[in-house]
């Protein structure tokens, strides 16, 4: 299946491991297909995949993995150095997916 967005940051923070890894999502019809590094989502890429790449940025999931609301997913910038500590009122939103829907995507 291909994905309609597959997103791609420096860190993905993983709240069940509480572990961080370089990659991305791949996202269809609202649904998480796969969380992981780069090379894993290149099966997801199909003619009108809309990548986008987040530099200095990180991604976060939340809410229920497999709850079927769709994608819950946020992308902070600036926080490179942040490293599973507190994120701090400076870090900007550039894109927010929230059960299935873009709510906020800032042109990068």
């Amino acid at each position: 299946m291909d994905a309609d967005i597959i997103i791609l940051c420096d860190d993905i923070f993983l709240p069940e491991s509480k572990k961080e890894i370089d990659g991305g999502v791949a996202i269809a019809d609202g649904q998480i297909l796969q969380i992981g590094e780069r090379r894993s989502l290149s099966e997801y890429l199909g003619m009108d995949t809309q990548v986008m790449e987040y530099y200095n940025s990180t991604l976060f999931t939340f809410g229920e993995k497999h709850s079927g609301q769709g994608a819950n997913i946020a992308v902070v910038a600036g926080n490179k150095k942040r490293k599973q500590g507190k994120i701090g009122k400076a870090v900007a939103l550039r894109f927010l997916m929230y059960r299935g829907d873009v709510v906020f995507q800032k042109e990068v």
